[in-house]
């Protein structure tokens, strides 16, 4: 028969610390971005407030890093340790990217789109013909940037 764990929500990421003290507890962790709406830890000591929020939560390039969205920003519970520019900054670039998430060369279409010329790739197949490269025209950029390499 397997024990039934208590479940905790924490804001991520965890420490090892952290992680090993709720496991030696018996709580199986969840991100706290997940918590049910009103959702207190158990861990969480009153506060003087209702309103009162953690100061110790990420800054909006954390929160990004760990995969969140940046118009999710700050967690639930946690007070703001980005400024409004920077927030602002981390969704807007969010925004750009998820418009265009098939834009490989940066020119707003799906795919290397832009001509070989204007990506360079001229330039690395003279390149690599100079150091006695055997060039295939049909070589991206990555082929001729390993071949480059190699020598």
């Amino acid at each position: 028969m397997s024990k039934e764990l208590k479940v905790i929500y924490e804001p991520h990421p965890v420490t090892a610390e952290r992680k090993a003290e709720l496991r030696a507890r018996g709580y199986r962790i969840i991100d706290a971005v997940f918590a049910p709406p009103g959702y207190r830890s158990p861990d969480t000591k009153p506060a003087r407030s209702n309103d009162a929020l953690r100061e110790d939560g990420p800054t909006v390039a954390e929160f990004v890093a760990a995969g969140y969205p940046a118009d999710k920003y700050p967690p639930s519970g946690y007070a703001s340790r980005s400024t409004p520019e920077e927030i602002a900054a981390a969704v807007a670039a969010q925004a750009s990217a998820a418009g265009r998430p098939f834009d490989h060369d940066g020119d707003g279409k799906p795919g290397g789109s832009l001509p070989s010329v204007e990506r360079g790739l001229d330039d690395l197949r003279a390149k690599a013909e100079s150091l006695g490269i055997k060039v295939d025209k049909r070589w991206g950029e990555a082929r001729l940037r390993d071949e480059i390499a190699k020598t």
